[in-house]
């Protein structure tokens, strides 16, 4: 939900008065996870030599009567009146982390263990790194349902680069799209250039969620199978 508020100058030497600025309020309390949609109680910028300017909102929340900060980014060279500041980090960090299946953390512990990681660093507000950390995921999940769907060719899977296991080991084409097109995306997370500049480590996420679904998918229908076979 974007709404506009005061904001007071925090820097003592200038102090130009209030100003309005738009933003993206939280929706979530990172303290008790309560939906969250109420202005900020207080909120101050201050505007750097480079002209980036540091919004700094305290929000407060009536369900777990606690306190938290959120940072929002601005840019100079923007119209601040109509600009939508999102939010950048927020204090104390979210702790929630996504639960996956059994059966998916058996397939792979190490995807489940990475993959909170990641979480961890994106609502740290590493977003340099999160992405880095969910393509390191994508990895280990895809190579451990090739090696549960391909036993013998465990090793080769093991050693091979990521695009050609799921080129060569994985026979769902809904789930080697969606992987191909997450490695795509989550190579851009570590490399010096990107090569797909409308995709973001959110479309990443998008991707990988999908994918994971697809695998667990395929988890069922293979214990579904089981189940009907041994029942006759």
């Amino acid at each position: 939900m974007v709404t506009n508020i005061n904001a007071y100058d925090l820097n003592p030497a200038r102090f130009t008065g209030p100003r309005n600025f738009y933003i993206d309020l939280p929706h979530i309390c990172p303290c008790c996870s309560t939906a969250y949609s109420s202005n900020p109680s207080f909120s101050g910028f201050f505007e750097n030599t480079l002209g980036t300017i540091h919004l700094y909102s305290l929000f407060f929340c009536p369900a777990c009567e606690d306190a938290f900060l959120v940072t929002y980014d601005f840019i100079d060279d923007i119209d601040h009146n109509k600009c939508v500041g999102n939010i950048a980090v927020q204090y104390p960090f979210p702790n929630n982390t996504t639960s996956f299946s059994n059966k998916l953390s058996e397939l792979s512990p190490k995807f489940v263990e990475i993959y909170h990681q990641a979480e961890q660093a994106e609502n740290a507000g590493l977003s340099e790194l999160c992405g880095i950390g969910y393509r390191k995921a994508l990895e280990f999940l895809v190579k451990d349902y090739a090696i549960a769907q391909h036993p013998d060719k465990e090793s080769e899977i093991i050693s091979s680069f990521l695009g050609k296991c799921i080129q060569e080991y994985i026979d769902n084409p809904k789930i080697k799209a969606l992987a191909t097109a997450s490695t795509w995306i989550g190579n851009d997370e570590t490399h010096y250039v990107r090569k797909h500049e409308n995709y973001n480590v959110q479309d990443l996420k998008r991707f990988l969620t999908t994918t994971i679904a697809y695998v667990e998918c395929e988890l069922n229908l293979a214990e579904a199978f089981d189940f009907l076979s041994g029942s006759q």
